[in-house]
């Protein structure tokens, strides 16, 4: 196991403390939400899907979690910044903000028709976690107490896979916002702890992100063969559970450990892949790990 890191105490005592999570009407981050309200934390549940996000609250309260939904389109920075209002003003201090909201979207480079969706999954997958750390990260600071970060990316922020360009540029830039920001609190000797969660396919609703696609980019959405679409889907209902995760995110917390892998079998293809790199080996067809 990683050595804790020595800037930041681990965030042992989680009780009472305050939850931020983005994506939390489903998949992952409903399960985070489980996970850490478990453990006794005040959940402040964000998502764009009201219905979800209404249901998802409902039965956290009924576990008998404090919650506070906030519906949420993570490209705006407004609404990020109205998200951490509300949240001060439930909760008081924010002490771990889990950027998760993410869809999953590819594509060709080559295809000169779906710039518009490329947008759409950059805006999400990697300027809302840039929001959720500009905005939320000053106060976390500012208050003092032990607090953390765990910004979801993927082992697509690993190595990248073919026909899913704006999905890999995404999580790569998760994956390097996330290593420059440990180093900062590190330098800075800050009481903010940082993780960034690479799994492979878990079994949650991503293969269906363009539920939530704009309605100006719901015509000019490319379409996936129907053997494309069945492959995909297949690969994500294959993957581990959400309970999986969670659980290795919730230990990451107590422990203030920087990289969550998911998966063990992903390791030979990180290695295998800098390996490449050092010895100027050019890049072949990708062998896969998976994406989340």
């Amino acid at each position: 196991m990683a050595a804790p890191y020595d800037y930041a105490l681990p965030m042992q005592d989680l009780s009472g403390k305050t939850a931020v999570i983005t994506g939390a009407a489903s998949g992952i981050g409903l399960e985070l939400a489980n996970q850490f309200g478990a453990a006794g934390m005040n959940l402040v549940l964000a998502d764009i899907e009201a219905d979800a996000l209404d249901a998802a609250a409902a039965d956290l309260e009924a576990a008998g979690y404090p919650v506070l939904a906030h519906q949420l389109d993570v490209r705006d920075l407004d609404q990020v910044r109205g998200l951490e209002s509300a949240a001060r003003e439930r909760f008081g201090n924010v002490h771990l903000l889990c950027n998760n909201a993410g869809v999953g979207a590819g594509g060709a480079i080559a295809n000169s028709d779906d710039i518009e969706m490329w947008r759409w999954t950059i805006d999400i997958n990697l300027w809302g976690v840039i929001y959720g750390c500009k905005v939320f990260l000053p106060a976390m600071i500012e208050h003092g107490e032990q607090a953390h970060i765990v910004n979801t990316a993927s082992m697509a922020g690993l190595g990248s896979a073919p026909m899913m360009g704006a999905y890999n540029v995404s999580k790569y830039g998760v994956v390097a916002l996330s290593e420059t920001l440990t180093q900062e609190m590190q330098i800075g000797k800050t009481n903010v702890g940082v993780s960034v969660l690479c799994p492979a396919f878990v079994a949650t609703s991503i293969a269906d992100s363009q539920r939530n696609l704009p309605s100006e980019l719901v015509d000019a959405a490319p379409v996936a063969s129907a053997d494309m679409q069945s492959a995909i889907r297949a690969m994500v209902a294959g993957g581990i559970p959400t309970e999986v995760v969670g659980a290795a995110v919730l230990d990451a917390v107590l422990d203030n450990k920087f990289w969550i892998l998911t998966h063990p079998e992903s390791h030979a293809g990180i290695t295998g892949r800098a390996d490449q790199i050092v010895n100027g080996v050019n890049p072949a067809a990708f062998a896969g790990f998976g994406a989340t």
